[in-house]
């Protein structure tokens, strides 16, 4: 295999999907690794990184939407699915790839990735060697019962994906560095997360405690990444938990540069 791992960036519409693939790359290339990069979306204008594959070589959004007569939302639907006829178009540009690691710009938002078959026809077929890096929205995950929302879609690409999950709060410049922290203490345990929930909330305080009772048996705890584009902040840490990951920690070293 050519590359240590395929890693997908996924995450809801907003929350700087490729950006955090940009800054990654950047980050990797600056210490001397390489990352190749795929864009899966058809409908990105543009992107703000040296795209290595682009699956707009085949289709566009635009293209599909005038072919079949749909609107935005119903044709990245159908984009999701056309998908999975080109697996074998990416996968042999990918075996043609030499790199450490391979970035993938996820299309659309989490739960188009996470509820079309076509990802799962990717996920299991690209590379024995795959990773899911989840981008949870700051604002959303500012409040306890908002958080509690993004790990139900994490439970389930946990549920749908059998690969290492790697969860990153994405844009934390946009909220107060002491919020950043209780997120990630929420992250890594359960319990204090469930001590925050408002109660008094009504049924919100209610449906979210049960929830968490459902997520405690998928033992969802983890480290989260706080992790800022604009600031470079969290791209070591990634790295770092993804090296852990596929290659038991040891630091690459076949593409460091000499100097």
């Amino acid at each position: 295999m050519a590359h240590t791992a395929l890693l997908y960036f996924v995450g809801p519409a907003g929350a700087g999907k490729s950006t955090l693939v940009a800054s990654f790359q950047d980050w990797m290339t600056a210490n001397g690794y390489e990352a190749v990069t795929v864009n899966l979306d058809p409908g990105a204008e543009s992107v703000p990184y040296e795209v290595g594959i682009d699956v707009r070589e085949r289709f566009t959004l635009a293209e599909v939407m005038d072919e079949y007569s749909l609107g935005p939302n119903g044709a990245q639907v159908v984009c999701s699915d056309l998908l999975a006829l080109e697996i074998d178009w990416l996968g042999n540009q990918i075996k043609d790839i030499d790199c450490d690691y391979i970035l993938v710009d996820a299309p659309g938002q989490t739960e188009l990735f996470l509820y079309r078959e076509a990802s799962n026809i990717f996920i299991r077929g690209l590379s024995p060697s795959t990773g899911l890096v989840m981008l949870f929205d700051p604002l959303l995950s500012s409040t306890p019962s908002g958080f509690v929302t993004q790990l139900l879609l994490a439970s389930a690409a946990h549920l749908r994906f059998p690969v290492p999950l790697f969860p990153v709060l994405s844009k934390c410049d946009l909220i107060e560095q002491e919020k950043v922290d209780s997120v990630v203490e929420w992250a890594s345990n359960l319990d204090i997360l469930e001590m925050s929930l408002d109660m008094s909330a009504g049924m919100e305080g209610v449906l979210s405690s049960e929830m968490l009772k459902v997520l405690r048996t998928l033992t969802l705890e983890s480290h989260l990444i706080p992790s800022s584009s604009k600031e470079g902040q969290g791209m070591e840490d990634l790295y770092s938990l993804v090296q852990a990951s596929f290659a038991g920690g040891e630091d690459i070293e076949a593409h460091r540069d000499p100097s």
